[in-house]
């Protein structure tokens, strides 16, 4: 009893551990998960409906401002541009017949063989018919922009990070604008979408440094 007794410390004898001093900062860590994603990211969709004709980008490509990503069956954009260029024609036609039968009315009417109202009535047609023309011209030139709506072009510059489109595909834009392609102007430009527990937002800076990791790099520490 007495070699166990004597081999180990008396009972209750106090026990220290001692340490130099030391300086420094106490540093308090923020711990969130979130998606890295680009900064700037464009939505390439289409104001008119059609059948997808064409696709010329794919993943990862590089895009320049006004490249072209696709294209869409113009033979109805085209058919409906050509009537309306025909009504134009019509409207102006109907206008310069209402022109002539005006100086022909006004001439008749120096040589009192008409009434004011006839030749009032002659001065309306012309209003009408020169409406009628404004209204063609304005169909035209709105037909005229779905034809170049056909061809779907890059905003931006930047790389193509989605696509969701094929040929053959059918997109129609009459409720919503449909979304075929997704666009990142500079993926050297990242941010991280990431939501903190409330009760460390009180705790944070905008001059505050940041790290992160992602799982394609699992050895690697980002800095932000």
């Amino acid at each position: 009893g007495w070699w166990y007794w004597d081999a180990d410390e008396a009972p209750g004898a106090a026990r220290y551990r001692t340490q130099t001093a030391d300086r420094g900062d106490i540093v308090q860590t923020i711990t969130a998960n979130g998606t890295l994603s680009p900064l700037t990211v464009v939505q390439v969709g289409t104001q008119v409906s059609g059948t997808v004709y064409k696709v010329h980008v794919d993943f990862n490509d590089l895009v320049e401002e006004g490249q072209v990503l696709a294209e869409l069956e113009p033979a109805l954009l085209q058919a409906t541009l050509k009537q309306s260029e025909a009504n134009l024609d019509n409207a102006l036609a109907t206008l310069e017949l209402a022109e002539s039968n005006v100086a022909r009315t006004e001439a008749l009417f120096k040589r009192n063989l008409v009434p004011d109202s006839e030749l009032e009535q002659a001065r309306e047609r012309v209003k009408v018919a020169a409406a009628q023309v404004k209204t063609a011209e304005a169909q035209v030139e709105r037909d005229r922009t779905n034809v170049r709506y056909a061809v779907i072009r890059s905003p931006i510059a930047g790389v193509v990070i989605n696509r969701q489109v094929n040929v053959g595909q059918t997109v129609a834009a009459s409720f919503q604008t449909p979304t075929l392609f997704q666009i990142a102007q500079d993926l050297r430009k990242m941010q991280i979408d990431t939501s903190v527990a409330e009760a460390d937002v009180g705790s944070l800076s905008t001059s505050f440094p940041v790290s992160f990791t992602v799982d394609a790099f699992p050895g690697h520490t980002f800095n932000g």
